[in-house]
């Protein structure tokens, strides 16, 4: 009897994990390196248009990210330093708020939870996140998202979250592409 439910257990204990990975849905994979970086139209603070093809000859990191979202506010520091040092050196960082509501951004550019001086823009899809230029156009899934995007409108890299990793990972991809770090 107590072999049996040690069998039992441990049987399980091997099938638990398959059961929930069967029921998570699997994030989609975002865009891959070397595609065309999909153009998109934002709202600037005042309400003009910004395209990512305004930036055409200039090497473009767009972050994905929300007022409401704590990992984004951690990866703020890190995109401001790198405007700081990089914008000399052709790199424009361009935060995307996105799946969110008009009144927090403009709230956050007022009286910003983290001072930050790159650019922000809106996206007009506002809360509706299915036809969000993250999720329609670059397979956001979550958030922070972030694309390196080169001169010519390629996508040189991409990455997911906040923390020591991802700022590595991104701080090789920027030498990678002639940054100075």
């Amino acid at each position: 009897m107590k072999i049996r439910l040690h069998l039992l257990a441990l049987a399980l204990a091997t099938l638990a994990p398959l059961a929930s990975a069967a029921t998570a849905p699997a994030r989609p994979p975002l865009l891959a390196n070397g595609t065309d970086a999909p153009d998109f139209t934002a709202l600037r603070p005042d309400n003009t248009p910004v395209k990512l093809a305004d930036f055409r000859g200039q090497v473009v990191l767009v972050d994905f990210w929300s007022t409401w979202c704590g990992p984004c506010k951690a990866t703020m520091p890190h995109m401001e330093k790198l405007h700081q040092k990089l914008a000399v050196q052709g790199l424009v960082v361009l935060g995307v708020c996105v799946w969110d509501e008009r009144a927090k951004f403009d709230g956050w550019l007022t009286t910003p939870q983290v001072p930050t001086s790159y650019l922000k823009v809106f996206d007009p899809a506002a809360r509706n996140s299915a036809n969000s230029i993250a999720r329609k156009l670059y397979r956001v899934s979550g958030i922070p998202t972030f694309y390196l995007v080169d001169r010519e409108g390629k996508i040189l890299f991409s990455g997911v979250g906040s923390g020591p990793a991802t700022e590595k990972a991104l701080d090789k991809a920027l030498a990678a592409a002639g940054f100075k770090l």
